[in-house]
This record gives structure tokens, sequence and C-alpha cells, in this order.
């Protein structure tokens, strides 16, 4: 077997993407290069150790001779029989063992377990001492290719567990938290004292932010999981965003922040869920990090290239500027070392650039310590109503 033979095989073996496209490659091509008559591969999964793929690759050669098939029957079931009952040095052993004359057995070594075999088999008695160099040598390419398929695999499945875990917690905290908003409504119609009814306030502002971290996260579990599809309609952005404003009246009036906002009427074409969030989680960032007796710009424009521009600018505590290129990471939280108290989930800015990602916009930042931060986005303004997109993950 020549370099450019090998090189061509390699080549192929790095297209497979899952077990049982390695499988297919390797069958497929041991044969035409080696001329066996057969070629079978089993392929162990790393994080059950289990068998996934059972792979038997046969030319008419090897249908015609009933010896070569029976014998293939004896060594797959005898291997088959050693990995369930012994270790790493006696299969590796056995296979040596059996690999001769007009066979060849190699396993796949990864992490110092057996990810499986290959074998190939033909009726020349020199096949093996012909082709034994450059199977070893393939063969290391299939595990360096395998390793990368396993680790793809172990990635897959974290980000798996880790969606359903967030989903499952968050739907626990949701029921307490509303119990707890709930109650504080029906104190506070029973309350007149101003003091207990500033801290009955301040529960239920808290339990609010809570449930609104906690949608945040419900809804990356739910985009991580499936793509974020949005569904557009017509509306007017300075109604709807002075209607949005008047929520954060308390937060505001807490912190004795001031907004003042210059916002144009103009109508667009969004999913309405989406823009409300994202319209909530930048006002409540500026909120959170601003310091008391701060004010916080809001200006809603149409720039050069016909996009809706929605810009909010805090006095708070800033952003480094090696910190400014992590805040879209979900599950990322910069240190404000003087903010402890104000952290948050790491959660709604990462969800604001997908869902603007879903419309075809972008958001930006621009930050200083201890300077303030101006956060801006953009969306599209002629979309037409029915498009329909997905974000990218």
């Amino acid at each position: 077997m020549n370099k450019k033979a090998i090189y061509n095989f390699t080549k192929k073996i790095n297209t497979a993407k899952t077990l049982k496209d390695m499988a297919d490659i390797i069958n497929t091509e041991f044969i035409q290069l080696t001329g066996a008559y057969a070629s079978w591969v089993s392929l162990i999964n790393w994080n059950n150790n289990q068998v996934e793929v059972k792979k038997l690759t046969t030319t008419e050669r090897f249908k015609q001779d009933k010896s070569l098939e029976k014998e293939v029957k004896n060594i797959r079931q005898t291997i088959t029989d050693f990995y369930n009952n012994f270790g790493l040095e006696e299969i590796y052993e056995h296979l040596s063992y059996m690999s001769n004359t007009n066979r060849i057995l190699k396993p796949i070594i990864y992490r110092n377990n057996i990810l499986g075999y290959i074998g190939l088999i033909s009726a020349d008695k020199n096949f093996n001492k012909n082709n034994i160099n450059a199977v070893e040598i393939l063969t290391e390419y299939i595990s360096a290719r395998l390793e990368i398929i396993t680790l793809y695999d172990e990635k897959r499945r974290t980000a798996r567990e880790r969606t359903e875990f967030l989903a499952s917690v968050s739907h626990e905290f949701k029921t307490p938290l509303n119990a707890i908003i709930g109650f504080c409504d029906l104190l506070s119609e029973k309350i007149n004292d101003d003091e207990n009814i500033k801290y009955l306030n301040n529960i239920s502002n808290n339990s609010v932010y809570l449930m609104s971290l906690i949608k945040n996260i419900l809804e990356y579990a739910r985009s991580d999981s499936q793509p974020l599809t949005i569904k557009r309609e017509r509306i007017r952005t300075k109604q709807l965003i002075t209607e949005i404003l008047q929520n954060f009246d308390e937060m505001r009036k807490e912190k004795k922040i001031t907004f003042n906002y210059t916002l144009s009427d103009i109508i667009i074409n969004v999913d309405l869920i989406r823009f409300k969030q994202l319209i909530y989680n930048l006002v409540s960032n500026a909120l959170k990090f601003s310091k008391e007796n701060s004010s916080i710009a809001i200006v809603t424009y149409v720039n050069r290239k016909k996009e809706f521009v929605f810009e909010i600018r805090d006095k708070g505590d800033g952003i480094s500027k090696k910190d400014i290129t992590k805040i879209f990471n979900f599950f990322t939280q910069v240190n404000r070392s003087e903010l402890k108290r104000q952290q948050g989930s790491g959660v709604g800015l990462a969800l604001c650039r997908k869902i603007l990602q879903a419309h075809g916009g972008e958001i930006y930042v621009k930050s200083k310590l201890h300077q303030g931060s101006t956060f801006w986005f953009t969306i599209p303004i002629n979309t037409k109503k029915s498009t329909t997109k997905t974000a990218k993950n």
C-alpha cells in the first residue's frame, strides 16, 4: 500500500461524524486497499461501554467460500466472549494471537481501553504479511478520529443533561416564587404601616426579579435544545417601549434613578414576545448596575441602513475592556467586585443576542470601567411580515 493510498484513506476517515459512518468507511476502504474478501468492525460507545456498531462487509469471493464464512463467524463470537470476560492486556494478546496468515485483527485503543477492533480476511495465506504494517498505521488514524467523535458525543450529552437540569430546577423555583409574590400582594392590601409596606415591597420586587432570571434560564434551556423560531407581527415601538418602561417605576424610584428617553414612532415587524424580552433585559440591566441618584438615557431611531435602533446608556460601574468580549456568552459574568450583590445569571445578554440574530439583527456595547455603559441593538425594518428565522446555535 503506497503513501497516496494511505493519505486518501485518512482523508475519508476524517469525514466520519458518527460511529456508523466510521464503520462504513473502514470496511469499504480496507477491502479496496488490501484486497480482503471481507472486512468487519465492532465499535463500542465510550459513554456506556456497550457495542454500538457491528458492521460486516463482504465480497462475492467471500460469499462463495463457505469455510471463510464459518471462520469469520467463529472469530467474531470468540472476540465478543473475550471482551465480556477479560481485560485489556488479555484481549490485546488474544487478538495478536488470532491475527495470522490469511487474517488481520487489530484492536482500536482509546484512553487505555479497547473501543472495538477491525477484522480482515482473505484466502491468501500471505495476506497478513503483505498488509499488516499498513493496517497498523491506518488503525492509529482511526483511533485518533474515534477520539474526536467520542469527545463530541460527550460534549453533546453534557449539554443535553445541563439543559434538562436547568429546566427541572427552574420549574421547581417558579412554584414557591409565585406563592411569595401572590401573598405579598394580599398582605399589601391589609397592611397600613409604611415601614412594613416598604419591607413587603422589597420582598415582592426581589421575588419578581428572581422570577425574571428564572424565565431567562428557562428560555435558554428551550433555545439550547431546539432552534429559536420567531413569528413576526407589526408593532409600534414607541407605545410598546413606553408601556415597558412604566413597569420599572418602582425599581427606578427606589434607587432614585431618572429615565430620559426620546422614542421615535416606528413600525417594525418583530416577534412581540421576543422584542419585549430584549427591552426588558436591557432596561433591567441598566437599572441593576446604575448608581443611585443617576440617570438612564434611552433613544430609538432609524439608521442609514434602514434599521431600527434601540440605544440605552447608563452611568453605572461600567465593564472593563477585557470583559466586554465575554458578556454575551451564556452563564458568563464579568468581575464587578464593587457590585457583587447585583450579579446576574449570565443569561440575559446572551439570550438577547440569540433573539436578535433570529431577527437578522445584532447587539453592541461600548463601556468604560467606572464610567457607565451604552448598549444598542439593530433590527432590519424592511422585513416581510411572514418571515420566520431561526437563531444560530
